[in-house]
């Protein structure tokens, strides 16, 4: 009787160890993943170079495709700096998590706690803004930061891109500052009509920060997360010799960099995809409290963590997206922990589609990759 039991456990033992390597993908296989996944996004998108890095199980997967500049050969590499433009703005969520774990901020807080001065208008029927309000584009206040509304009226659709650029190389936090004096809250802060996407409140959650910590905003980045994660060469001023990678538009015109004069929360940083692989193990790390705590559902049924945007699968699943388009690139950001799995999306084209695009290659990589090693 003894001997059978052992022979049966042994076999369940056998039949476990063949079914994990059943499940287990070959980096082969993972590469070929990419190559397919990239290959499909580079024929529908009509971009000239896309790139895609995997974190999967721990280990670094990275490949390039195409050219940055057409008929110039230039294949991106690891350490190709691109703009990673909205993605930048759960690296803000991030800081604020870590000030919320600091005791600097509690998520309920008037933001005007913070602000230097009374703001009497940044209510609506005498309920406050909050910092959750801020970090869920749900502050409430329905204008954007800058104000695009005339230019949009002034100009066509296709020349839009040209004149908000320059509205923002123009737009300084005096003037931020001067229009958030006389801003309206349109509705209740906090409330699903409440919803407005944008720079105001990444951009004031850096200013909160600054305000808290007596530190510069890209000062925190670097030592909340970028010491941490060992990321060199991220960050929201280039250099006077850093070369940024070309963008274009979907008719394949050459498009000019983002710009901004405030603190470049909302859409300026810059990383190379060496950089942003660190990053996805960051945010994998399951032991890191300040991870855990931007991964949070700030609303019980909301779908937003500190920037992140938070979905579920029919298994209950959570992962955490975030994307990112400048006026000539595109990105997507995805980290699934329960998958032990993250990866960034990056090609030199955008226009209205190439979300869409990018969500397919993103949904063929999860596919592929998901169940592998588990």
């Amino acid at each position: 009787m003894k001997n059978i039991i052992i022979a049966f456990l042994l076999s369940i033992g056998f039949s476990c160890s063949s079914q994990q390597k059943i499940n287990t993908l070959s980096e082969k296989e993972i590469f070929a993943s990419i190559d397919k996944n990239a290959n499909a996004l580079l024929k529908d998108s009509k971009a000239y170079s896309v790139s895609i890095g995997i974190i999967k199980d721990g280990k670094t997967y990275t490949r390039h495709y195409g050219e940055i500049d057409k008929g110039k050969g230039n294949k991106a590499t690891n350490e190709t700096l691109f703009e990673i433009a909205s993605t930048t703005k759960v690296f803000t969520g991030t800081l604020v998590a870590n000030a919320v774990l600091d005791g600097k901020l509690k998520l309920d807080d008037d933001i005007r706690k913070y602000l230097n001065e009374g703001f009497p208008n940044l209510e609506f029927k005498g309920t406050p803004i909050k910092i959750k309000n801020l970090i869920t584009h749900r502050s409430g206040i329905l204008t954007p930061f800058p104000d695009t509304k005339e230019i949009r009226q002034k100009f066509s659709p296709d020349s839009f891109l040209v004149h908000k650029n320059r509205l923002d190389k123009s737009y300084t936090k005096t003037d931020f500052f001067n229009a958030l004096r006389k801003v309206k809250v349109d509705t209740l802060p906090g409330s699903s009509p409440a919803f407005k996407y944008g720079a105001l409140g990444p951009e004031l959650c850096a200013h909160i920060l600054e305000n808290v910590y007596k530190k510069n905003y890209e000062d925190l980045l670097r030592q909340v997360i970028f010491d941490k994660a060992g990321m060199k060469n991220t960050k929201v001023k280039l250099a006077p010799n850093d070369v940024l990678a070309n963008g274009y538009n979907g008719s394949g015109l050459l498009m000019t960099n983002l710009s901004s004069n405030l603190w470049g929360a909302s859409k300026m940083l810059k990383s190379t995809m060496s950089d942003l692989m660190k990053f996805i193990k960051f945010e994998l790390d399951t032991t890191n409290k300040v991870v855990i705590e931007s991964h949070r559902r700030i609303y019980v049924n909301g779908d937003m963590g500190y920037f992140w945007e938070i979905q579920e699968n029919s298994n209950k699943k959570l992962s955490y997206a975030k994307d990112g388009g400048s006026n000539g690139t595109q990105n997507m950001l995805k980290i699934y922990p329960e998958y032990n799995l993250g990866f960034i999306i990056i090609m030199n084209q955008s226009d209205n589609n190439s979300g869409t695009y990018l969500e397919a290659a993103s949904l063929g990589l999860l596919t592929d990759l998901k169940n592998s090693g588990k």
